[in-house]
């Protein structure tokens, strides 16, 4: 039973990755083929797969790898036709929707618009641009523009373009694997609000739209508590996912000092709101699938309310694996989930493979899974608060050691006082995200709610303080790391090699112990 567990695990892990490889075949030579024959050639090899049966192993690996391989490159090719990107020669009329709020850069504000109508034709898709648009310094019309509002413009649209920065980031790919299609400047003569129906959106475009002005709604009662601006703008972050409102000393700060994932929702956020709707419900529910059911329709929702990134995405994924394998008394493989999560996010959207949230989320999630029960298991602490600060300098050093090439890859930048960020960042959290539900919670009762965001923007302060403080100290970071893509893939290869002669090391060890021990009985 243990042996086919483990396979299983291992081929789910297998098909996971040829699937990725078929991704990265079909972006690089995707356009001398045609999506649907591969994905045809696929069928044919699941069923022969289907057709060998059991009793030829090894074959219907095969063919189930090269499934896997083929199914991944059409997808791949597929979404990219769908998200080709559009330039006009010359300015066009179109009807929008917002699809974010918009937020004010200097003279400009810049927001996400759902084109639905191009000089009065009907699209029949919604074409995902990213605006910007001047303002009007005489009349202020931009201020009463809002997320969910239609407007009517005239501009040019161009392709996603690139700009100028010492890093390996690259902005048009990005741009293109979260579905923008174009990007264009519009000058404040040339747009004005107007009725546009909604009616050419899906209905799943039209459920996310209505979680955006949600969440809007909620971020304006937040700004009503007089919460101070930059203790609102980590507040909202952490707890409702808009990081619109960091100024860039603030989010310098969090990076310098490697705090810059307590920002962006994963795990950690999504594992406390588990925990504390798991409490809550289950006290009350004696129906453990109810209850876990409610649960998880809870985090789900709240990942659609936040505009579902895909590090909250893999999160959920991974916690509806964990559920379903607690109610039904098996085995919760990590791994195994994980690949599952990796596939499921993948064959949505085949381009959130080069995302870089998509890839550090993954890598520190598989970089604790390898490293953080032999780290852990170093130092066995007596106390109950020492061994809860090396749990947590166990789980940093395990993230880390998956991530840091990413981040010197992409940001050209190495935190030095990772441990200490994440001890002091970790409680601060967790306190933010308990008071933040509380708060909502507490929304019949106005003068509970106020004491709570008073504490919150205490919390939230503090936190700030001892970070901007953290990121003056000498040697905070290293800065301005220079990394090519043949670079990092040989980090990678040094670190699962030191990391194969280390578990080979140990295996060995055990080994020739247990033939001392069959000696001397």
């Amino acid at each position: 039973m243990e042996a086919a567990e483990s396979m299983n695990l291992h081929s789910l892990t297998r098909i996971a990755l040829m699937f990725i490889a078929g991704i990265v075949v079909g972006d690089a030579w995707g356009q001398h083929l045609a999506w649907w024959a591969l994905l045809m050639g696929g069928g044919v090899l699941i069923a022969v797969a289907s057709a060998l049966g059991h009793k030829h192993n090894g074959w219907q690996g095969a063919c189930i790898m090269a499934c896997s391989l083929l199914v991944g490159a059409a997808l791949s090719m597929r979404q990219k036709f769908v998200t080709t990107p559009i330039e006009t020669a010359c300015e066009v009329s179109y009807s929008a929707i917002v699809t974010s709020e918009p937020q004010e850069k200097g003279k400009t504000i810049r927001c996400d618009i759902a084109i639905l109508k191009i000089n009065g034709l009907s699209q029949r898709r919604a074409i995902k641009v990213r605006a910007t648009l001047l303002k009007d310094a005489a009349t202020r019309r931009w201020q009463h523009l809002h997320v969910g509002d239609g407007i009517e413009a005239m501009s040019t649209l161009e392709a996603p373009k690139g700009f100028f920065k010492p890093t390996n980031f690259d902005y048009p790919r990005w741009l293109r694997a979260h579905g923008y299609r174009a990007q264009t400047f519009v000058h404040w003569l040339y747009w004005r609000k107007a009725a546009v129906s909604t009616t050419t959106l899906s209905r799943w475009e039209r459920v996310t739209l209505r979680a955006r002005k949600f969440r809007q709604a909620l971020l304006e009662c937040l700004q009503q508590l007089g919460i101070d601006h930059e203790q609102l703008a980590v507040v909202a972050a952490m707890t409702l996912g808009d990081k619109s409102h960091i100024g860039n000393a603030l989010k310098n700060n969090y990076s310098v000092t490697g705090a810059s994932h307590v920002l962006a929702l994963s795990g950690l956020h999504l594992g406390i709101i588990y925990a504390l709707f798991t409490l809550l419900i289950g006290r009350f529910w004696r129906w453990r699938w109810v209850a876990q059911g409610l649960t998880l329709a809870t985090v789900w929702a709240f990942v659609v309310m936040v505009g579902m990134p895909i590090s909250a995405m893999r999160s959920a994924t991974m916690l509806t694996v964990y559920a379903v394998c607690l109610l039904l008394g098996r085995q919760r493989a990590s791994v195994n989930t994980l690949a599952f999560a990796a596939l499921t996010l993948l064959v949505a959207n085949p381009l959130a493979l080069w995302d870089v949230g998509f890839q550090m989320s993954f890598m520190a999630v598989l970089s604790i899974i390898v490293y953080y029960q032999p780290i852990l298991s170093l130092i066995k602490p007596r106390w109950k608060m020492a061994r809860w600060v090396w749990s947590l300098c166990a789980l940093s050093v395990a993230a880390q050691i998956g991530t840091a090439p990413l981040v010197a890859y992409y940001f050209g930048r190495f935190s030095c006082y990772f441990l200490l960020t994440n001890i002091i960042a970790i409680p601060a959290v967790t306190i933010i995200l308990y008071m933040g539900i509380l708060m909502a919670m507490a929304t019949p009762a106005p003068i509970i709610q106020h004491f709570l965001g008073t504490a919150l923007a205490h919390v939230a302060a503090t936190l700030n303080g001892i970070l901007g403080h953290m990121a003056q100290w000498p040697g905070a970071s290293i800065e301005h790391i220079r990394m090519g893509t043949a670079q990092l893939w040989l980090v990678y290869v040094v670190i699962i090699s030191i990391t194969a002669s280390i578990a080979y090391a140990i295996r060995m060890r055990r080994q020739r112990l247990l033939e001392n021990l069959a000696v001397h009985q």
